[in-house]
C-alpha cells in the first residue's frame, strides 16, 4: 500500500486523472518519490513501476484477507491501518477517475448557473474551468446521480472554491463514508458473528480498491455502501422502517440501493398478517418514496422524469462481463443487416441482460416471500448480497467502485460469492493501472478487450451457476456448503505449528467426550468426564 501511495505521489504518475494546471503532489510521499528518483522514469517506466506496486498491494490484500478470516490479526490493527490509509490518500491528487469533475459540474449548474442539472449538461455551460477536465463522454450528459448526492455536490462547490479544494472535499466525504462504513460493519459483525468481524472490517478498510480507486477518486459509491451498512445494522435491531428510510437515502445517491429496499419490504410484508399487508406495504413504500421525493422535488420535470436513470443504462465499460453478449449480438446484427441491425441487436442484448438480472432478483424475493424460516436478518443480508451481485455482474457497465455496494455484506455471504469479491478486488486493482490511455505504452494503447474482464466473466459464471443451484435446491442464502471448491486450502491458511513444550499428556478418561466446534470452525475442547481435577 505504501508503494502504491508513493507512485501516486510521483509527478506524471499513471494513476493520475487529468489534473488542474499547477496541481501537483506534495508532502512526505512526494519527498520519498523524489528520493527514489521515480520522476526520472518515462511513461513506460512509470507504468511498469505502477504495475509492480499494485501487484504487491493486491497480493498483500489477499494475504491480509486470509489472515483476518482466520483471526490472526486484530481489529485494532485493521482500524489503525484503515485510518492511516484514508488520511494518506486524501492528501494525494485525484486518482484513477475524472468523475469528481462531473460531480462538481452538476453542483455548479445549481449554485453558479441556477439551472437544473437533470435537464442541462456541462456542454451547456462550456465557459467553466471544469469543462476541459470533465471526461468528454460525460460533457453532454445531464446528471445520472440521485438527488441527495446532487445536493451534496452543490454544497461542496459552494464551500470549496478552488479546483484542488473541490477534489479534496469530495475525497474527504468519501473517506468519512469509508471509515463510517468500517465502524458500522465492525461493530455489527462483532455482535452477531464475532468470528468474522475482523474480516468484515478488513474487506473494506484495507482494500486497495476502496483506498485508492474510491477514496482517491472521490466516488459517491462509498456513500451507498455506508447507507447499506447502516440499514443492515437497523435490520438486526429490528427497526425495519428506519432501515427503509436509510435505504431510501442510499437510493437518493444511486438508484442501486432500491434492490435491498425492495427485498426488505418483501420480507416485512411477508411477515405481516394477511389482513394488514396492504397497509404495511403502503406505509413502507410511502415513507421511502416520500424521502426520495422530498429531495427530488426541485429537480422534477417532464424532460428527464427518471432523473438520469435511463441515461446511465445506455453506457458501458470494458470491465463488464455483459459486454461479451452486447458485442456478440451486435456482430450478428451487423452480419444480417449492417449498422442499423447492429444497433437494434445491442438494445436486445441489453434487454436480455436486464431481464436476467431482474429474474434473479425476483426469484430471491420469491424465496423470501415463501420461506418463513429464511426471513431472518442474516438471511436478508445475504439476500442483499446475492441480489446486488446478480445485478452488477451481468450488466453491460461495471466499474471497480461498484464493488462498494456489496462490501458491507461480504462477511455474511457463503464462500463462493465471498471469495469472488476478494478475487475481483485483487484483479481489478492490478488491471486498472491508468486513467488516461495516452499514459499506456504504445504497444498497449491499441489493445481493446471487447468481451469484458476475463476474471469478471469467470466470476459471473461461477456466481451465476451457484445462485441458480442454491435457489433451485432451496439452500438458504447464507448457508455454507460442504462441497470442496476453489480456494478452500488457501482460505484455511497454513497449519499452526504446535510446540513440543505445549504438549500435555492427560490421564486416560473414563468417558471421553468429542470436542465441540464453535461457529467459526475452531475446536473448543471440553473437559473430559472423569478426568482428574488437575487435568481439567
Amino acid at each position: 500500500m505504501l508503494a502504491v501511495a508513493v507512485v501516486s505521489a510521483t509527478p506524471r504518475s499513471p494513476f493520475f486523472a487529468v489534473l488542474p494546471e499547477g496541481y501537483e503532489p506534495s508532502g512526505p510521499l512526494r519527498w520519498l518519490a523524489d528520493l527514489l528518483q521515480l520522476q526520472r522514469l518515462n511513461d513506460t517506466g512509470l507504468v511498469i513501476v505502477g504495475l509492480i506496486a499494485t501487484s504487491a498491494a493486491a497480493i498483500g490484500f489477499l494475504l491480509v484477507a486470509r489472515e483476518a478470516w482466520n483471526g490472526r490479526i486484530t481489529m485494532r490493527t485493521v482500524i489503525v491501518l484503515a485510518v492511516v490509509y484514508n488520511v494518506t490518500v486524501v492528501a494525494l491528487p485525484l486518482l484513477f477517475s475524472r468523475d469528481v469533475y462531473s460531480y462538481a459540474y452538476y453542483g455548479r449548474i445549481i449554485t453558479t448557473y441556477g439551472s437544473n442539472p437533470y435537464v442541462l449538461a456541462p456542454k451547456d455551460f462550456p465557459i467553466n474551468s471544469l469543462f476541459h477536465l470533465t471526461w468528454p463522454g460525460w460533457r453532454g450528459t445531464p446528471s445520472v446521480y440521485g438527488p441527495l448526492f446532487t445536493w451534496i455536490s452543490a454544497i461542496l462547490t459552494v464551500v470549496a472554491k478552488s479546483l484542488p479544494s473541490v477534489i479534496t472535499s469530495f475525497q474527504m466525504v468519501t473517506a468519512a463514508a469509508s471509515l463510517g462504513t468500517v465502524a458500522i460493519v465492525a461493530r455489527l459483525v462483532k455482535r452477531v458473528r464475532p468470528a468474522r468481524a475482523v474480516f468484515a472490517a478488513a474487506m473494506i478498510g484495507l482494500n486497495p480498491i476502496v483506498v485508492f480507486h474510491v477514496v482517491g477518486g472521490g466516488h459517491n459509491d462509498m456513500l451507498v455502501a455506508f447507507f447499506i451498512a447502516a440499514a443492515l445494522a437497523l435490520v438486526f435491531n429490528q427497526r425495519y422502517l428506519w432501515s427503509a428510510v436509510t435505504l431510501a437515502l442510499g437510493m437518493s445517491v444511486k438508484a442501486t440501493a432500491v434492490i435491498p429496499l425492495v427485498l426488505l419490504i418483501v420480507m416485512v410484508v411477508a411477515d405481516t398478517e394477511p389482513g394488514r399487508r396492504r397497509r404495511v406495504l403502503m406505509t413502507y413504500v410511502g415513507v421511502s418514496g416520500g424521502v426520495w421525493l422530498a429531495l427530488a422535488i426541485p429537480f422534477l420535470q417532464s424532460i428527464n422524469p427518471t432523473l438520469g436513470l435511463m441515461e446511465v443504462a445506455g453506457h458501458d465499460s470494458w470491465l463488464a462481463p455483459g459486454q461479451i453478449l452486447v458485442h456478440l449480438f451486435s456482430g450478428i446484427g451487423r452480419l444480417i443487416g449492417g449498422e442499423p441491425f447492429a444497433e437494434h441487436a445491442q438494445v436486445l442484448a441489453r434487454i436480455t441482460l436486464l431481464a436476467t438480472s431482474t429474474g434473479a432478483v425476483l426469484w430471491i424475493a420469491r424465496k423470501l416471500w415463501t420461506k418463513p424460516e429464511w426471513r431472518t436478518p442474516t438471511a436478508l443480508a445475504a439476500a442483499w448480497g446475492w441480489a446486488l451481485l446478480a445485478v452488477i455482474l451481468p450488466a453491460p457497465i461495471l466499474f471497480t467502485w461498484y464493488l462498494m455496494w456489496i462490501l458491507p455484506l461480504v462477511w455474511v455471504l457463503p464462500k463462493i460469492p465471498r471469495r469472488s469479491m476478494v478475487l475481483l478486488s485483487v484483479f481489478f486493482v492490478v488491471t486498472q493501472l491508468v486513467t488516461e490511455s495516452q499514459r499506456l505504452p504504445d504497444g498497449l494503447r491499441s489493445v481493446h478487450l471487447t468481451f469484458g474482464h476475463p476474471v469478471a466473466i469467470a466470476v459471473c459464471i461461477w456466481v451465476g451457476i451457484t445462485l441458480y443451484r442454491r435457489l433451485r435446491d432451496d439452500v438458504p442464502f447464507e448457508a455454507e456448503t460442504s462441497q470442496p471448491t476453489l480456494g478452500d486450502r488457501f482460505e484455511a491458511g497454513p497449519a499452526m505449528p504446535i510446540e513440543r513444550s505445549a504438549v500435555v499428556t492427560l490421564p486416560p478418561a473414563t468417558n471421553p467426550v468429542p470436542d465441540r466446534r464453535s461457529s467459526d470452525g475452531h475446536a473448543r475442547p471440553r473437559p473430559r468426564t472423569g478426568a482428574p481435577r488437575s487435568a481439567r
